[in-house]
């Protein structure tokens, strides 16, 4: 299986997990999952704002794929779009709460999808209108990790505001 190669990133997805689990043993785990997520939201805001900003989200998200492949993760993005609905499904053949988990000298039995449950929680919450659904993790025992992004399409017969059609609308 591909493995994460960027030292600076494993290192940091061990500190992620490591945080989280001194926060749960203090807080318990609603509490310590609301203190992860919080400043992760800015974050997944400025990381997934071009790719949700473009005109599809699979065109927005495949620009992302030499970063990723830089730091090792295995990644491919396939459009799912349908009639009203832009769509797009992640696979990831790297699952960074595998490696965190491995890293850490945990066994699989207290391996979870922790890291992409946070990712996916922050990115719900810097993009409200953009649906994250988790359709398979290494971390629960399946072979990939497939994430489905979706939203709403925009209405290819509305005409974009623009100041010019704003003030002809205005004009009596």
């Amino acid at each position: 299986m591909a493995e994460i190669t960027d030292p600076r990133l494993r290192r940091g997805l061990c500190e992620q997990l490591r945080h989280y689990r001194e926060l749960r043993a203090e807080l318990g785990s609603d509490r310590a999952r609301e203190a992860m997520v919080e400043p992760q939201t800015e974050k997944q805001a400025a990381r997934l704002g071009p790719a949700v900003e473009a005109d599809s989200l699979a065109e927005g998200m495949a620009r992302a794929l030499p970063w990723l492949e830089a730091a090792g993760l295995v990644h491919e993005v396939v459009d799912d779009s349908r009639p009203g609905e832009d769509a797009a499904i992640e696979i990831a053949l790297t699952c960074t709460c595998v490696t965190a988990a491995e890293d850490l000298g945990l066994g699989a039995d207290d391996t979870e999808p922790l890291l992409c449950d946070l990712e996916l929680e922050a990115t719900r919450r810097a993009f409200p209108r953009l649906r994250v659904q988790p359709l398979a993790r290494r971390a629960e025992g399946d072979r990939v990790c497939v994430f489905r992004y979706s939203r709403e399409a925009p209405d290819e017969t509305e005409t974009p505001e623009t100041p010019e059609t704003r003030h002809l609308e205005e004009t009596p």
